[in-house]
């Protein structure tokens, strides 16, 4: 089983743990997502602006440290209210990638290009958003 820790500054049962604990149940509930983890190497930063909360996660090839705040230099940078985050666990993937042709995905995809949901490195680490889609999706 990949390895998935709270760094001691992350409170059990706040977004940042409940951000590590979707991961590590998608990845009990779905194996084939294991290949993603372990392939993501790299710090992604995660902003809920509405709830004054940040967290770093920090995969490192098969391991995922969740710190609170902005740790390093961070490749992806995901900027949103704390609803649109945890709507990214429920993106459909299917054949293998995120699916935004639902209402789910509409709803992602007008926040983006309205400017309620920013992330820096989009269009610079493509191939590291879809993995880490993937592994915040339940579905």
């Amino acid at each position: 089983m990949p390895q998935i820790e709270l760094s001691p500054d992350v409170e059990d049962g706040g977004m940042a743990s409940m951000i590590a604990d979707i991961i590590k149940g998608n990845l009990q509930e779905k194996p084939k997502r294991k290949n993603d983890f372990i392939a993501l190497n790299g710090n992604i930063y995660m902003n809920a602006e509405d709830a004054e909360v940040d967290m770093t996660l920090v995969f490192n090839k098969g391991s995922l440290m969740v710190h609170n705040g902005k740790v390093g230099n961070p490749q992806i940078c995901i900027a949103t209210d704390s609803g649109t985050l945890l709507d990214l666990a429920n993106i459909n993937v299917k054949f293998g990638l995120p699916y935004y042709f639902d209402s789910i995905g509409w709803g992602v995809i007008t926040k983006l290009l309205t400017g309620k949901l920013k992330i820096k490195g989009l269009v610079t680490h493509p191939i590291k958003l879809t993995r880490f889609t993937k592994l915040m999706s339940v579905r």
